[in-house]
């Protein structure tokens, strides 16, 4: 094949050219570990801190500290595990959360945690009547995704803190951002979270970093012990080249923000445009809500199972998935599920996500999808 379209940038992203770069002089020349004493190691100490506070200020998180981390799994984890929760307490999590997310909620069941989902309605967003009706003097914590990483939902957290906070201030309020730093405008200090999770590689940097937002007066206990890095937070050799990068692609990121966004606005009306008025439009649903992030739409076919699409345009360069890339060794899509959709849709869906800084053959793209969808028409789903 002559080109790949890679529309899978939810699952993560290609590194900015100016990211290696940063990187491989940060190894080549400030590698120090910055805990050490010596100058060169203070130095290091000094890029690392820098980087902290210039993702911090993107963030608007003055009135917290920004920890790094391995990853967004790790920061998730870092708040479930951290949280003082004792046998009886509540959690309340909404049901369309990130595994990292679910799975740590579950987990808390073994110690006697109640964990309770709140609804979310056919649009994916949180069911604020139902979770209104959930809040009880025994919750002490609320998870809430900020952008939907199956359909770009966005959830109204400012909204959903301000419910909480006004039933018991002393609630902690805690939200994965991984899919709405650098798509969509995010002030911490206005939104009133608690505790708030990014990725660098959502956003064109590398595997390896992220960060756990933790506002002033927050009380919340190490994940990982040993050296007493990270103030002490998060012990383990800090990734100083890592987070340099991590600062460099959110400052492009976010100062690019309002241009990317009419990119992608454009990119998700060609696409939809072309699938939805071509022979197969009578065969498709679009899964994700018309106010959703532009960069990722969930959209389901009768005619073909996902699973099937997604390796029929493998083979012809177009890269798709059936979802979270953290859940596809699952069967079905529990976020979709709880919304509603059906399990036709469930089992005919895929999702496409774009990134601004690529170019696409619609044309092809669409074609190779009509094409397919079309080929297995021997393969028909049929709605109930």
């Amino acid at each position: 094949m002559d080109k790949i379209y890679y529309l899978d940038n939810a699952a993560t992203t290609k590194v900015f050219d100016e990211v290696f770069d940063l990187m491989k002089q940060n190894n080549e020349t400030s590698f120090y570990n910055p805990s050490a004493s010596y100058k060169l190691a203070l130095d290091s100490k000094k890029n690392l801190n820098s980087a902290r506070e210039k993702i911090s200020s993107l963030l608007r998180g003055e009135k917290g500290k920004l920890y790094f981390t391995s990853s967004a799994t790790e920061s998730n984890n870092t708040v479930f595990e951290g949280v003082h929760l004792r046998p009886g307490d509540e959690v309340l999590i909404s049901a369309g959360e990130h595994p990292s997310v679910y799975e740590a909620a579950q987990r808390l069941l073994k110690k006697g945690v109640i964990v309770k989902e709140i609804p979310i309605t056919k649009n994916g967003k949180v069911d604020t009547e139902k979770y209104e009706k959930l809040l009880s003097n025994k919750v002490v914590l609320i998870s809430v995704i900020h952008v939907s990483n199956e359909t770009g939902a966005v959830n109204d957290i400012k909204n959903l803190v301000k419910i909480a906070k006004s039933f018991n201030s002393r609630i902690l309020f805690h939200s994965d951002g991984v899919q709405a730093f650098g798509k969509v405008k995010v002030n911490l200090v206005d939104l009133g979270v608690d505790l708030y999770t990014i990725s660098a590689h959502k956003i064109y940097a590398p595997r390896g970093i992220a960060a756990l937002w933790v506002k002033k007066g927050t009380t919340i206990d190490s994940f990982l012990v040993g050296g007493g890095q990270e103030d002490g937070f998060r012990s383990s050799t800090e990734n100083v080249a890592g987070a340099i990068a991590f600062a460099y692609a959110a400052q492009k990121v976010v100062a690019e923000l309002e241009n990317n966004k009419q990119i992608l606005d454009s990119y998700k009306k060609t696409f939809l445009d072309k699938i939805l008025n071509s022979e197969i439009g009578k065969f498709v649903t679009v899964n994700s809500p018309d106010d959703a992030v532009s960069n990722i739409v969930s959209i389901s076919f009768d005619k073909i199972k996902g699973e099937v699409l997604m390796y029929a345009l493998d083979g012809e360069g177009v890269l798709v998935s059936k979802g979270s890339a953290c859940s596809s060794k699952k069967a079905g899509n529990r976020v979709l599920d709880a919304m509603g959709v059906s399990q036709t849709d469930i089992i005919g869906s895929i999702r496409v996500s774009f990134s601004p800084y690529e170019k696409y053959d619609f044309d092809y793209i669409s074609k190779v999808i009509i094409s397919n969808v079309c080929r297995f028409e021997n393969n028909v789903i049929v709605k109930k």
